[in-house]
Order: C-alpha cells, then structure tokens, then sequence
C-alpha cells in the first residue's frame, strides 16, 4: 500500500510512505535552493523512483479556499504516476501538524497544542492555534480549543463551541512581525530567537503578548497577495523609532527580542498547562512552527509538573503537514488489514534522497584520500573545518549528521570563525552533538533522556571546556546521538572524544547564509568551492575530499568583488 503526502504552501514537501513506514520525506527547498520554497513539482519527481502507483494522495495547501491543486493532478499523471484516489485535506492544517506529531510521538494518547503564524482558512475564520486529544483511534481525535485570528472586538460568528468567541492576534504573528521589523524573513524566527540571549530587561519595551495574544498597541494585522490578515506588523511607537549608532541599534534590537521572547514562554507555558487539564492526559505534545523555539522548549520543560510527559515535534514546520496527511490517511482511509499494523514512531529524521556519488572532479582540483575517522578526528582537532555528508539527508530544519559542517569546540574563537565562512552574522550560536551516554556529564539534561533532534537548547555545564558552541546565556542546542541512530558520525565523535577527552563536535548545517542545506553531493562541492571549506568527509566510502585553494579563490573573488564596486 502506497501513501503520498503533498504539501503545497510554504516549506512546500512530500511525504511517501509503503504501508506504515515512511520511506521518503523531502522539502522542496533542497532541490530547487529557494528557501521555503511553496511549490512542490521537483520533489514529485523523486516519488518515480520509489513508485509509480499511488493508492492514496492526500494533498494539503495554508491557503485552502484559494488553492487550486488541478496542475498539480495533471503533472502527477504527466510524470506516469497513477493515483487510485486523491484525498483533499485542505482544510485540516492543524489537524496535520497534531496528526505527524502523534504518531512519530509513540504516544497511545496524549493532548497536542498547536501554534503556528497562521492555519486553515474555516467558515468562521482562520486558525492559528489549536489544541487537540488524539488516542489510538484516528476516527475519536477531537478539537479541544481554538483559536481565531482577528481583533479582539471582533465576534467569531457559527463556530463551533470548542472556537474562543473573541478573535484576537496569535504569538506566531507577533514573533513573526518582530523578526521582519528587525530586517529578516518573517520565517527566520530563529535569528530573533538567538539574538534574545544578548538582551536585558528594559522597562521602555512594553508587553507585547499577554494571555489574550499580541498586544493590538503594537501590532496590527496585514494582508498578502490577496489572502486576508495573514501576516503582522509592528506599529510605530517610541521605542524602535530610532538609534544613537550600530551599537546602540545592536542592544535596543537584543533588548526588544529578549522582551518577546520571555513574553512567548510564559505564553506557552501557560497553553500547555491548559492543554493538560483540557485533554486529562499527562503526555502533551507541542507542535506547529512555534515548537522550533528551542530555547523556549528548555525553559518552559524545567517548569512543567513532573508528571508532564513533553514531546516537541522535530518537524514542526509546515513539512511536517505532508507527513500528517500521509498519516491520517493511512490511519483512516487504508483498508483494514493494512491498518493492523501500527504507524512506527520516530527514531530518526534520515528520510531524504540517499547521497549519491556520480560526481565530477576537474583536473587537480579537489584531492581525494582514503581515511578512518581517527586521521578525521585528528584533522577536526587541529582546528580545521570539516563538512560530512552521507545517507539520506535529514528531513525538517535541522542538520544531524548526514549533512552538516564540523568543528573543535574547545576553539575560544571558533565561533567567529564558522560565522565567516558561512557568511552569518556574528552573534549566532551553534549546535553540538554529544555522544548520548555523556550528555550529562556536559549539559543540564533536566528530566530529558535525549534530545537527538535538537528541539532544546539547554544549559552547559562546563561552558569553559566547550566555548566554541556556548552561546552568550551559556546555554547550547544540542543533539544527543546513538552509535544506533547514526553509526559513522557516532565513531567520528567517538574518536574525537579518545584524541581531545571531549565527546562533542560542533554541528552546523551545511550550506551558507542565503541558501539551503546541501542535499546531493553536486551541492557539497558547490558549496566547497564558494566558500573557505576545505574538507569534505564521506564516511560510506571512506574517503575525505580536499580542496587546497578554496581559500585563495574564496580571497580572488573577494578581491575582484571589491574591485568591481570601486570602478
């Protein structure tokens, strides 16, 4: 039995499973280089070569009352892929986020709080928070709450009873509407996340969320391309009208996003308790774009009553809506000697395109050696850069071996370093991925007993030994990791840790700033050859690429660069 997820919106994915297994989920974004990428064609062309007849598709969009999903029908039937029957779960946005996060949970039943920017568009209004039972039985999931997006002396009108009857402006919005005041994508909520650890309390800065939502002083709502109040923005007032120099700029921004983003904890603290007491249920899920907050997850987790059970979805973004149309499908539409077989739950996020090495090398170009993860480690331990790629590549924003960019953590100034080479602004933190059976030893795990998708950024505790990915609040997000859950990284850090005593490495992702991670092995040598990277380690085949004069050309550009603006 063949069961295709599509998601056309933003973080536009597939999502393909043989009976209850995923056997591939892919963003559109890692094929075609468009960040957030809201069309899907190119990741269709990947289903062919698992299947071509699907038995049930079911298709989503964020905008579903204006979606028109007819090319994309044509072009499945066009590539020679047969569907049996289309399944439209256009209207169910939340619901798929609460779907993909329930099964991967393992959860038997639990409450799911969803918040994101924006939801479904529904006869009475558009979502952008929900709170949801699921159990075992797909047909019994129940909307518990939810809320509309609107101003708060605006009735929602033939809702349903479980519909808060004032709308109000959600915390996706407010976040999102701070990020694009301070000059980023209003999806980058991640900068504004990383850039809060910089600031202090300021009593200028008002409450911009309160339990009501977004404070409507600051915020007001927008529209885009003809879809209604789907997008916030910052109204003027004193505070963010001005600033001395870059400095002080630096401080008033940090000051303003350490300010949101302690108004979005206590947000969410208190909706999870809600969600507790609503479901009766101990085990809570938080889901939706909002969970990728990873500081917030740490913080707010140290909170909970000890008999919370949390699970934050890895792929909260909007990917993850293909996963969970594909899911309650399967759950509800298969026929039911199919359905006997439970979904599995999540143990790894490796659900992308296998790498492939059919790649060219110009003449004298690149010099490639066989190698052991020892001489590997002792290059990473020597302070030089070394990027891995390998396996099917992870599924969802974060970079957890098979495609990421390596470091020395112990390196003081490694930080600033990486920052350059990858062309992001200074101050962002970095991630590091600790051997799982050490965890403790080195982070404040508090109740967690691994984190290996790097939904928390927690508390170093020897900030000194590990200063490279210790960002400024001595906090790190990180991933815990398995000899099972990825055997090549495992021995790499492994032997990292026999050569330094230090059972870490630094972990970015693999690619620039401006693009997306690197998803075939045509990407990685892109991505070598325009930036100071000069080692590529392919554990599969045991072999490490080096570049020798990927600095020189990276300086020849830049000189050609400055020389281009001066005439």
């Amino acid at each position: 039995m063949w069961i295709l997820g599509v998601n056309r919106s933003h973080d536009a994915a597939v999502c393909l499973m043989k009976d209850n297994e995923v056997v591939l989920s892919l963003q559109e974004e890692r094929l075609t280089h468009v960040k957030y990428d809201r069309e899907v064609f190119n990741a269709l062309d990947k289903v062919v070569e698992y299947t071509k007849e699907i038995d049930l598709c079911a298709y989503t969009h964020l905008y579903n009352t204006k979606c028109d999903f007819g090319p994309y029908f044509k072009y499945i039937k066009k590539i020679g892929i047969k569907v049996k029957r289309y399944v439209e779960a256009k209207d169910y946005h939340h619901s798929l986020h609460a779907s993909c996060a329930f099964y991967n949970s393992g959860f038997d039943k639990a409450g799911i709080l969803v918040i994101d920017g924006a939801g479904a568009d529904h006869e009475w209004g558009k979502e952008h928070e929900s709170i949801f039972y699921f159990n075992e039985d797909p047909n019994a999931a129940s909307c518990l709450s939810q809320k509309i997006i609107g101003y708060s002396n605006q009735w929602v009108a033939g809702a349903p009873p479980f519909v808060e009857k004032l709308k109000s402006i959600g915390v996706g919005f407010v976040y999102s509407g701070i990020t694009e005041y301070l000059g980023w994508d209003s999806l980058e909520c991640g900068k504004t996340m990383g850039l809060s650890s910089y600031g202090e309390p300021n009593d200028r800065i008002k409450q911009m969320i309160s339990d009501a939502g977004g404070n409507e002083d600051i915020f007001a709502l927008a529209d885009y391309n003809e879809h209604k109040n789907v997008m916030a923005r910052v109204r003027p007032w004193d505070y963010i009208s001005y600033s001395k120099n870059e400095q002080d700029k630096f401080q008033r921004d940090a000051d303003l996003c350490y300010k949101l983003q302690k108004d979005f904890e206590e947000y969410v603290y208190q909706r999870i308790l809600e969600t507790h007491k609503l479901s009766g249920s101990n085990n809570i899920i938080f889901t939706g774009g909002c969970a990728l907050n990873c500081v917030g997850n740490y913080r707010i987790l140290k909170r909970l009553p000890k008999e919370i059970n949390l699970y934050v979805e890895p792929m909260s973004s909007d990917c993850g809506t293909a996963m969970g149309a594909a899911y309650i499908t399967y759950a509800r539409e298969c026929p039911k000697q199919y359905r006997k077989k439970k979904i599995k739950p999540l143990t790894n996020v490796y659900f992308g395109q296998s790498l492939e090495y059919d790649y060219k090398l110009k003449d004298d170009e690149f010099k490639v050696s066989e190698v052991v993860p020892e001489s590997v480690a002792d290059l990473i331990s020597q302070g030089h850069i070394v990027a891995i790629a390998q396996g099917k590549s992870e599924n969802g924003p974060r970079a957890l071996g098979n495609r990421s960019i390596l470091y020395d953590p112990r390196d003081p100034t490694g930080k600033d370093k990486v920052n350059t080479v990858k062309k992001r602004e200074h101050w962002r933190p970095f991630a590091g991925t600790v051997l799982a059976d050490h965890a403790h030893e080195w982070f404040d795990m508090n109740r967690l007993y691994e984190s290996p998708y790097m939904m928390y950024a927690v508390d170093v505790l020897q900030p000194e030994r590990i200063p490279c990915i210790t960002h400024v609040d001595d906090t790190c997000r990180i991933q815990t990791l398995s000899e099972e859950q990825n055997p090549n990284y495992y021995k790499l850090i492994e032997a990292f840790y026999n050569i330094t005593d230090v059972p870490i490495l630094f972990n970015t992702s693999f690619n620039l700033a401006g693009d997306t991670i690197v998803e075939t092995i045509d990407d990685a040598l892109k991505t070598m050859r325009e930036s100071e990277i000069q080692y590529l380690y392919l554990p599969e085949r045991a072999e490490l690429l080096f570049i020798p004069n990927s600095v020189e050309r990276s300086e020849e550009r830049l000189s050609k660069r400055d020389l281009k603006q001066l005439l």
